[in-house]
């Protein structure tokens, strides 16, 4: 059986979202504000690659991994525009993407779900996007 590519979609996914011009005009401090791990003292608005789910997708032929992958973005401005703008430029990158991933092959990369919301602070706002990526052996 393969190794799970969880970690080979979430090292492209952060590729990507990090070398992206359009997206990462948008944030605090560039592409530096792509995470996997936020500090508290982190600028807003960022990009957090969050929770992963993965069920292997096996044929006859191939053993594969479904894979649904989370990506949080936060913005403290008024209103939900900037935090509407993140999310498109995400979703922009994402969708449909050709992840180049290590050891697997992509099978497709869809946006699956966008949600947007004040927090209970009344001050922040955060984008949940979910992405459906489908991989099977290189």
């Amino acid at each position: 059986m393969t190794a799970d590519s969880s970690w080979a979609v979430q090292a492209a996914v952060y590729g990507q979202l990090s070398i992206n011009g359009s997206l990462t005009s948008l944030l605090a401090n560039g592409s530096a504000s792509v995470f996997d791990h936020v500090l508290p003292d982190a600028a807003f608005p960022y990009v957090v690659i969050g929770e992963t789910s993965a069920k292997p997708l096996n044929t006859q032929q191939t053993q594969g991994y479904d894979i649904t992958l989370a990506i949080h973005s936060y913005s403290r401005a008024a209103g939900m525009k900037e935090l509407r703008g993140i999310m498109a430029a995400v979703r922009a990158i994402l969708d449909d993407a050709a992840l180049p991933l290590s050891g697997h092959a992509l099978v497709l990369c869809d946006a699956v779900s966008d949600e947007a919301r004040l927090e209970a602070d009344g001050l922040t706002r955060h984008g949940v996007q979910r992405f459906r990526i489908v991989t099977e052996p290189a």
